[in-house]
């Protein structure tokens, strides 16, 4: 049987009605949820092209199982209020979770200790532990090797393969779940919301962020980013800011897109 038919039950149409408002937010049906809410994004925000002012998700993301759930990221403090109350509508009650931090930086693990509070938290997975929070739950620190990823059950049924990118600074992992396709990716296609300005700037604009690449060979990191998506079947890319990207097609387009901006960056 192919993994990828093999899904949690759905949620009945009252816990659905219940996602919906609590602003929870499907990726991938019933499997992958996206958490969060969003930020004002301005000449402020480091990571914002010169001459837009957006609003632009902060994400976070559940991975549904029969026995218990994932949850990728933990958002930033100040959507602590709006996470819990989507954990509370996606989550049954009483069921196990399992945490996994892409990176050990604030904006994916500050929410850990009131998480914790509220729901069965039985494992947090991470790599590098610069800023690893206080945890109750059992920590699980795993080290990937750059360019290579590790398949790993996370909790009792789910297997999601933690990537390591050569694309990053401090060490990161962009997690894949086989079963729905979804690659979720932390700081990286964070791209994708945009919008046109009076000025003709856009989405490609939000590939500018790449300036640090400027005195890097960038090709291996460009052929690694390229490799990641065309190698799996990723139906979904869900970056922890900004919209996701959604369908085969579009997911390809979009790492094509975002390994050419670091090319060009790049010294050849």
């Amino acid at each position: 049987m192919n993994s990828r038919t093999i899904q949690p039950p759905g949620p009945s149409r009252t816990r659905a009605r219940a996602i919906a408002a609590a602003g929870a937010r499907d990726l991938i049906g019933d499997r992958v949820y996206r958490l969060g809410a969003d930020i004002l994004v301005d000449e402020n925000v480091s990571w914002c092209p010169p001459g837009i002012r957006t609003t632009q998700p902060v994400n976070c993301y559940v991975i549904k199982g029969f026995g218990g759930s994932v949850l990728v990221d933990t958002g930033v403090r100040l959507h602590e209020t709006e996470i819990l109350a989507q954990l509370d509508a996606v989550l049954e009650p009483g069921e196990r979770l399992a945490v996994v931090l892409t990176r050990t930086e604030m904006e994916c693990c500050l929410n850990l200790p009131a998480i914790e509070a509220r729901f069965d938290v039985e494992s947090v997975w991470y790599t590098g532990g610069i800023t690893v929070p206080r945890t109750t739950a059992e920590p699980r620190r795993i080290m990937v090797n750059p360019g290579t990823s590790q398949l790993v059950e996370v909790i009792d049924g789910i297997k999601l393969e933690f990537v390591s990118p050569l694309m990053r600074l401090l060490p990161t992992l962009w997690i894949f779940d086989p079963v729905s396709g979804a690659l979720l990716t932390s700081d990286a296609f964070t791209h994708g919301s945009y919008r046109r300005t009076p000025d003709g700037l856009g989405a490609s604009d939000g590939l500018c962020k790449f300036r640090w690449f400027s005195e890097a060979d960038t090709r291996g990191i460009a052929a690694d980013v390229e490799s990641v998506v065309r190698e799996r079947q990723v139906t979904a890319i869900g970056p922890g800011y900004g919209e996701p990207f959604i369908g085969v097609a579009q997911c390809a387009t979009e790492s094509a897109a975002l390994a050419a901006a670091i090319r060009e960056v790049g010294v050849q």
